[in-house]
C-alpha cells in the first residue's frame, strides 16, 4: 500500500475484530444496511456505545500511538451519496463530535479494499487548504479490510497538507476461518 501511494502509511487502531457472519460484523452492517429504520437504529446505538466506552477509556492511549490531533474526519463512502454512514458514529460520540469536520469527498482516482490510490479523495470544495497546513488530523472509518481505503483518506489530506497523525476504525475485517477439511 505504501508503495501504490508513494507515502508511508499511518498507524491504524481498530477497536475489534470480526469475521464475516459473526454478530460484531452483523452489528456494523446492521447500522449501514438492516432492513428496517429500527434495526439500523438499533445497530447504530450498539456501535456508538461501544465507540463511546472505547473512547473514554483509551483516548490518551489512542493519542500516545498515534499523537495527538485537534480534528476528526471521517472516510467517505465510495458508493452512498451524501454524509458517510462513519459520521453517524461520529457525530454520536460527544469527544468526537466536537473535533469533527468534514473534510474529504470521493476523488476520480479507483478505490477499493484492496488498493489504495493518492486520487481516490480529495478535500472538499470549500475546505481551506492554508487551514489544514500542519493540522493534526485523525481519521475515521466504521470498518476496515486492508485499510486501503482508509489509508487512501490519509494520503489526500497529507498531500493536502494535513498531519495526518493515524486511523481509528471500530472493526477490521478477519480472513474467513477455512471450512475444508482433510
Amino acid at each position: 500500500m505504501a508503495r501504490q501511494l508513494g507515502l508511508p502509511l499511518v498507524p491504524l487502531v481498530v477497536l475489534g475484530e470480526y469475521r464475516v457472519g459473526d454478530a460484531d460484523h452483523r452489528r456494523l452492517r446492521g447500522y449501514k444496511d438492516g432492513p428496517t429504520a429500527e434495526e439500523r437504529a438499533r445497530c447504530r446505538a450498539g456501535l456508538l456505545s461501544s465507540l463511546a466506552e472505547w473512547t473514554a477509556d483509551h483516548e490518551r492511549e489512542l493519542a500516545a500511538r498515534t499523537g495527538p490531533w485537534s480534528v476528526v474526519t471521517t472516510v467517505p463512502s465510495t458508493r452512498r451519496p451524501g454524509p458517510a454512514p462513519a459520521e453517524l458514529l461520529v457525530d454520536g460520540v460527544p469527544a468526537l463530535a466536537v473535533r469533527h469536520l468534514r473534510l474529504l469527498r470521493r476523488g476520480s482516482g479507483p478505490l477499493n479494499h484492496l488498493a489504495a490510490s493518492r486520487d481516490g479523495f480529495v478535500t472538499e470544495p470549500g475546505v481551506d487548504r492554508a487551514g489544514l497546513d500542519g493540522l493534526p488530523v485523525l481519521v475515521f472509518d466504521d470498518s476496515v479490510t486492508t485499510g486501503a481505503r482508509a489509508q487512501s483518506a490519509a494520503a489526500a489530506l497529507r498531500l493536502a497538507g494535513a498531519r495526518v497523525v493515524g486511523i481509528l476504525a471500530v472493526g477490521r475485517a478477519l480472513a474467513p476461518l477455512s471450512t475444508t477439511s482433510s
